[in-house]
Protein backbone atom coordinates (compact mmCIF):
# COMPACT_ATOMS: atom_id res chain seq x y z
CA UNK A 1 0.00 0.00 0.00
CA UNK A 2 1.28 3.48 -0.88
CA UNK A 3 2.20 5.94 1.85
CA UNK A 4 0.43 8.65 -0.13
CA UNK A 5 -3.34 8.88 0.41
CA UNK A 6 -4.12 9.72 -3.24
CA UNK A 7 -3.14 7.93 -6.43
CA UNK A 8 -0.58 9.61 -8.69
CA UNK A 9 -3.27 9.97 -11.36
CA UNK A 10 -5.55 11.83 -8.96
CA UNK A 11 -2.69 14.02 -7.76
CA UNK A 12 -1.77 15.07 -11.30
CA UNK A 13 -5.41 15.71 -12.23
CA UNK A 14 -6.03 17.72 -9.07
CA UNK A 15 -3.08 20.04 -9.69
CA UNK A 16 -3.81 20.38 -13.42
CA UNK A 17 -7.48 21.24 -12.84
CA UNK A 18 -6.64 23.83 -10.19
CA UNK A 19 -4.19 25.41 -12.64
CA UNK A 20 -6.71 25.19 -15.49
CA UNK A 21 -9.28 26.98 -13.31
CA UNK A 22 -6.89 29.84 -12.61
CA UNK A 23 -4.89 28.95 -9.49
CA UNK A 24 -1.24 29.90 -9.77
CA UNK A 25 1.89 29.87 -7.67
CA UNK A 26 3.27 27.43 -5.18
CA UNK A 27 0.99 25.11 -3.32
CA UNK A 28 -1.35 23.90 -6.05
CA UNK A 29 -1.12 20.43 -4.55
CA UNK A 30 -0.92 21.55 -0.92
CA UNK A 31 -4.42 20.28 -0.04
CA UNK A 32 -3.21 16.78 -0.91
CA UNK A 33 -0.49 16.79 1.73
CA UNK A 34 2.61 14.75 0.88
CA UNK A 35 1.95 14.07 -2.80
CA UNK A 36 4.98 13.46 -5.01
CA UNK A 37 3.11 13.32 -8.35
CA UNK A 38 1.40 16.60 -7.46
CA UNK A 39 4.79 18.17 -6.76
CA UNK A 40 6.16 17.04 -10.14
CA UNK A 41 3.09 18.36 -11.97
CA UNK A 42 3.26 21.64 -10.08
CA UNK A 43 6.90 22.11 -11.11
CA UNK A 44 6.02 21.41 -14.75
CA UNK A 45 3.23 23.99 -14.63
CA UNK A 46 5.62 26.54 -13.12
CA UNK A 47 8.17 26.22 -15.94
CA UNK A 48 9.41 29.66 -17.05
CA UNK A 49 8.63 28.91 -20.70
CA UNK A 50 4.95 29.42 -21.53
CA UNK A 51 4.99 26.78 -24.27
CA UNK A 52 6.34 24.14 -21.89
CA UNK A 53 3.63 25.02 -19.34
CA UNK A 54 0.97 24.73 -22.05
CA UNK A 55 2.31 21.34 -23.15
CA UNK A 56 2.29 20.07 -19.56
CA UNK A 57 -1.25 21.32 -18.98
CA UNK A 58 -2.51 19.86 -22.27
CA UNK A 59 -1.05 16.46 -21.42
CA UNK A 60 -2.69 16.40 -18.00
CA UNK A 61 -6.06 17.68 -19.20
CA UNK A 62 -5.95 15.07 -21.96
CA UNK A 63 -5.43 12.33 -19.38
CA UNK A 64 -8.39 13.60 -17.36
CA UNK A 65 -10.65 13.72 -20.42
CA UNK A 66 -9.65 10.19 -21.50
CA UNK A 67 -10.25 8.85 -17.99
CA UNK A 68 -13.67 10.52 -17.83
CA UNK A 69 -14.62 9.16 -21.25
CA UNK A 70 -13.56 5.67 -20.21
CA UNK A 71 -15.45 5.98 -16.93
CA UNK A 72 -12.29 5.05 -15.05
CA UNK A 73 -11.74 8.17 -13.00
CA UNK A 74 -12.41 7.73 -9.29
Amino acid sequence: MSAEPFSPEFQRAFVAMRYFLGARGEGLGAPLGDASAADVTERRLAHPDRERRAEALAAEVGRVVRALEAGSFR
